[in-house]
């Protein structure tokens, strides 16, 4: 049997495993038989290649260029299941622990059509922060409206309401009279030829040509009168060509100014006409033009989006910044994403005003722009957005810290660890743990020391001990082995709870020194520590083998 195969028998076995997974409850067997199976069949595959690298695209995955999975349902498709939320590539590595491949198959089993949830696939892989499944997100198109595909059926469902203008136009044709009847010359051949090459050869956008042409005559102009109104002509010739998309006579009119400018080729009259002529192209009324064309399917590569930017000033901020959350189309609010991006370097400030929008979706697209600047100035402005009232909003602000923050942002996140919401606080031990410092360290410690902290569920504490274990210094691994050995009389499932989060710790860590501690355990009468410190066992072993 090929690898090709191989991997499609797998991915079979996934979709098997996702069904079964919404059916069963954790304590059924099917459950655990399930598990059991996917991982038996994924470790072998992995053990034989190494790693298994899966490229997404909406009806498609594809394993080293050849499709291994391929669905034109809406239904059930595993490959729009991943496509819709943004993960273009997937990757599993050798030493894939089960508990990891459980926790990737309950968000594989996620219902987000008819569960009641306000997460999606990347924010869920994220909080388990999988060592061994990684995966690259086209980040911009996870941070939409959910109500944008509600809104548009309702104003569709309005507009087939109205059929009076249709049955108007059906009596409008009915009463018109007969035409005469006009001789037609048929055309020859040559003819034919001809026009099929005048097709060819002509653009049917000839507004780059027009606009050439009124420069060209802007430069022979005399007198404001003149200039006002060939400028007007510009102007109107933009609006034209961008209700036809074409982007690029906008690009093209930015460079004839600034090249008119640097040459001075116009005088300053003209001039004062021309700084009018850029005020247009960074207005409102330019900007939702563009809006609507691209909520109407229009579509421009990533360059010509960069050049535009690039090329527009920090007037146009905020029109692109209000016309975001209006937008319907995912591609379109993605390109304006684009936009803002480039065009946010100019001006962090404006940018960061889309914080106080009152629409959590525009906060949240904010918050990735931000992200995707990667200005460290910004970091003054998202640690009020931890203090928005939606969660969704309150964990992207938490995310982006850990990812751009240093240690004058603890104090911030330190309050956060307190939050009501789990998932909240789930997420900002993670920020604080890729800040890395020797106080994120302290703040993580302290937590731990804390006499609640028993009363924690087990995923916190687990997140708490994997956190810690990034550090891997001998203190903290005193600290985990001592947690795992640690007994007590009272409150012995929160105890265990402890040493399982303290086993998985150590696995992460990796050490040798640790295994002789882990092998003592490995045949617990619990099932939890028993799971955690073969898992634990297994990733030590697996790393030495490699090493």
């Amino acid at each position: 049997m090929t690898l090709t195969q191989d991997v499609k028998d797998t991915i079979q076995e996934l979709i098997k495993a996702k069904k079964n997974f919404r059916i069963y409850p954790e304590n059924n067997p099917v459950y655990a038989r399930t598990i059991n199976s996917i991982y038996s069949r994924m470790t072998t595959l992995l053990d034989s290649s190494g790693s298994l690298s899966l490229k997404i695209k909406q009806h498609d995955i594809f394993f080293e260029g050849e499709t291994v999975y391929h669905s034109d349902e809406k239904e059930d498709n595993l490959a729009l299941f991943f496509f819709k939320d943004g993960i273009r590539e997937l990757t599993f590595n050798r030493g894939l622990p089960k508990n990891e491949m459980e926790d990737f198959l309950k968000i594989l089993s996620v219902d987000f059509e008819r569960e009641v949830l306000d997460d999606d696939i990347v924010t869920l892989m994220w909080e388990k922060d999988f060592q061994f499944i990684h995966y690259i997100v086209d980040d911009s198109i996870l941070l939409e409206d959910e109500t944008y595909e509600g809104r548009a059926i309702e104003e569709a469902k309005k507009a087939s309401d109205n059929n009076e203008g249709i049955l108007n136009a059906y009596k409008d044709a009915f009463g018109l009279e007969k035409k005469s009847v006009l001789n037609v010359i048929p055309l020859t051949d040559e003819d034919l030829g001809s026009i099929i090459r005048e097709i060819e050869n002509d653009p049917p956008d000839k507004s780059i040509t027009m606009i050439h042409l009124l420069f060209e005559m802007l430069s022979y102009a005399e007198g404001m009168g003149e200039y006002k109104e060939l400028t007007g002509f510009i102007s109107s010739t933009l609006e034209f060509a961008i209700n036809l998309g074409n982007l690029e006579a906008a690009v093209y009119t930015f460079k004839k100014i600034e090249h008119g400018s640097s040459e001075d080729i116009y005088n300053k009259a003209a001039d004062v006409c021309l700084k009018e002529l850029t005020n247009f192209i960074n207005s409102e009324k330019f900007v939702r033009l563009l809006g609507e064309i691209l909520d109407e399917g229009a579509e421009f590569n990533e360059e010509l989006l960069y050049e535009f930017a690039s090329l527009l000033d920090k007037r146009a901020i905020l029109p692109f910044i209000h016309i975001l959350g209006e937008l319907r189309n995912a591609p379109a609010r993605k390109a304006i994403i684009s936009i803002l991006s480039e065009l946010g370097k100019k001006d962090i400030p404006s940018i960061a005003k889309g914080l106080h929008d009152r629409r959590w979706y525009v906060v949240r697209n904010i918050i990735c722009i931000l992200r995707q600047i990667g200005d460290t100035s910004a970091v003054e402005y998202l640690t009020r957005a931890v203090r928005h009232p939606d969660r969704r909003v309150k964990k992207e602000a938490i995310r982006t810290l850990g990812l751009m923050g240093t240690g004058s942002v603890l104090p911030v996140l330190k309050d956060c660890m307190s939050d009501t919401d789990e998932l909240v606080r789930l997420a900002t031990v993670r920020a604080i743990g890729l800040i890395g410092t020797p106080v994120s360290k302290k703040i993580i410690l302290d937590r731990i020391a804390d006499k609640n902290f028993r009363d924690k569920n087990y995923n916190e504490k687990r997140e708490f001990y994997e956190v810690l274990a990034k550090w891997k210094d001998s203190d903290v691994i005193g600290l985990l082995i001592r947690a795992l050995k640690r007994k007590t009389l009272f409150n012995r499932a929160k105890n265990t709870e402890i040493r399982a989060a303290a086993a998985h710790g150590l696995g992460l860590i990796g050490t040798e020194e640790v295994l002789e501690t882990l092998l003592k355990l490995q045949n617990s009468k619990n099932k939890l520590l028993r799971e955690n410190v073969q898992t634990a066992i297994k990733r030590i072993t697996d790393e030495k083998n490699r090493s």
